[in-house]
């Protein structure tokens, strides 16, 4: 005798309740891998403001602890006097930060700041103003070619990449987010967010700060420094390593919610799976009962419900697979992009923890089938015990 059932007897004749489980587990792939993707605009985002942008372009904020100056002068402000302070600073310590490996170029900048929101939450990015050959070389550095408008021409005037004019809806001519004095004059295309402008040297900047130009090779500026004898203990460093450690506060948060997003849904395909699948065992006590009758044994009816249930996960899979490629496409052709934000499609994480998690079900799964699989009798049994 054929000693072997095929799985495809039962799809075939219970095709809608076979696609209520392919359904379920296919909209539990699609619901918690498409969140992922949304919270990925975020750390995308952030990581190209933070560690990516700061590889070429960094900036010390100087504490006043790290400064020498003398607010007793009545015939300064408290502006023009801090400023003093800032590029005594400056001519003492760009020579030797010019020394240093991977350093093109050093500045003092007046620094802006709009910010850039993602899906969830928000960043600032710094808007450098300097004078206008130092514009011009920050631009060449980072390869950025005008668009649209015009470069700016007198200070307080900027332009900024279309990633940043998208984020916030900018049109030219507009204010600068934080500051209404400064204006929007073009648009860059540029490989990172950023933006520069022109600044008033017969002004005390606001918030001078040194801006340094770089080839990505520091990614410490605090040690890199430290190397040339330049401390900075109480100064903050906008520096990739600085980037980094905020990139990873804000993944941690996103992994919090996604991982909270996924046990909500894990709990909901469980149930509505588990339902089926009582339906399922019931239903089909009375075939397994005839083919034990006619001479299968349990482990042939146990490979039968097997192969069965392995179908229909595949097939879930295969099917969440391309509605979750499709549905991402159309999200970042359609509003990602024209948020001016980054995503990433693959997720390495996200997809582990979906296939465990699919993976776990299964093996749940497994439990009500051997349950009933040791119960199963033979027609002659059933008919003894009536």
């Amino acid at each position: 005798m054929k000693q072997k059932i095929s799985a495809f007897y039962y799809i075939k004749n219970n095709k809608r309740r076979i696609a209520v489980l392919v359904i379920s587990l296919s909209l539990f792939f699609i619901a918690i891998y498409i969140a992922s993707f949304l919270l990925s605009t975020t750390s995308e985002t952030f990581h190209s403001v933070l560690e990516e942008t700061t590889k070429y372009v960094q900036y010390i904020e100087l504490d006043s602890d790290d400064l020498e100056y003398d607010f007793s002068d009545p015939d300064k402000t408290d502006i023009q006097i801090y400023m003093e302070a800032v590029r005594g600073k400056y001519d003492e310590i760009a020579p030797v930060i010019k020394e240093c490996e991977g350093v093109l170029d050093v500045y003092i900048a007046e620094v802006e700041y709009t910010y850039i929101g993602s899906i969830v939450g928000n960043w600032y990015v710094e808007i450098p103003l300097v004078t206008e050959s130092q514009m011009e070389n920050m631009l060449e550095k980072m390869n950025a070619k005008l668009i649209d408008g015009r470069f700016p021409q007198s200070y307080n005037e900027v332009v900024l990449d279309r990633g940043l004019m998208k984020n916030y809806g900018y049109q030219i001519g507009d204010s600068l987010s934080q500051n209404e004095n400064v204006k929007v004059v073009g648009v860059i295309d540029c490989e990172y967010y950023f933006g520069c402008g022109l600044a008033n040297e017969e002004e005390a900047f606001h918030n001078p700060e040194i801006c340094i130009l770089l080839d990505g090779k520091i990614s410490d500026l605090r040690a890199a420094l430290k190397e040339k004898g330049i401390e900075l203990e109480h100064s903050k460093m906008i520096d990739v390593k600085n980037g980094e450690v905020n990139v990873k506060d804000i993944e941690n948060q996103i992994s919090n919610s996604t991982s909270l997003i996924q046990i909500g849904f894990m709990v909901i395909v469980f149930i509505l799976v588990t339902i089926v699948n009582i339906s399922y065992l019931r239903d089909r006590q009375s075939e397994w009962c005839l083919y034990s009758s006619i001479g299968y044994g349990r482990k042939t009816i146990y490979c039968s419900i097997l192969r069965e249930m392995i179908f229909t996960f595949i097939s879930s899979l295969f099917i969440a697979v391309v509605i979750s490629l499709a549905a991402m496409k159309i999200l970042d052709l359609v509003v990602i992009q024209n948020m001016g934000l980054k995503c990433t499609y693959f997720m390495k994480e996200t997809l582990i923890q979906i296939l465990s998690a699919f993976v776990v079900l299964f093996g749940l799964l497994q439990i009500p089938v051997r349950i009933e699989i040791y119960h199963i009798k033979t027609i002659d049994a059933i008919d003894d015990d009536m």
